[in-house]
């Protein structure tokens, strides 16, 4: 818990920190600043679920290659303006184009889940249906048995 507050504490100082620093600051770097901000939140936070077992490290891959992404596109602005001269787009355009790409990765990737994990409950189910009418059977046999015997059947 002080481990928190410290971190909370030293967190808000930089934000204030931050907050005068960008105040004279461009617009630009206003935007940047705040990706990088984003991008390192996201980077704790999948670190953090990581760590409490509430996220799969197969699943934070894309996370924390998305967050490398945003950092790397907030610290180097030349690669976003390369790749604006080499598609012929505008710097807000190319952002969006970027930011889209990889919100489509993380979709695909989380319909590929959700397909395994769907074939993995219709294949858990088909083996329940399949258990109890074995079950069924057994009971069914054990009753005859018994009364074949004579003896009465267990409830």
């Amino acid at each position: 818990m002080k481990k928190l507050l410290l971190a909370l504490a030293v967190l808000a100082g930089g934000l204030v920190l931050l907050g005068f620093w960008l105040a004279d600051a461009s617009q630009m770097l206003r935007i940047r600043a705040l990706m990088a901000a984003v991008s390192i939140g996201v980077f704790l936070i999948t670190l953090l679920a990581i760590r409490g077992y509430k996220l799969r490290e197969k699943y934070a891959v894309l996370w924390l290659a998305t967050a490398a992404m945003i950092t790397l596109t907030a610290l180097f602005p030349q690669l976003v303006d390369g790749a604006r001269h080499w598609f012929g787009m505008q710097y807000v355009t190319s952002v969006v184009a970027v930011v889209f790409t990889f919100l489509v990765l993380v979709s695909f990737h989380f319909s590929i889940a959700l397909s395994a994990l769907n074939d993995k409950a219709a294949a858990t189910a088909s083996r329940c249906a399949i258990l109890e009418a074995r079950l069924r059977d057994l009971e069914c046999r054990l009753a005859a048995a018994e009364k074949k015997n004579g003896a009465r059947p267990a409830d």
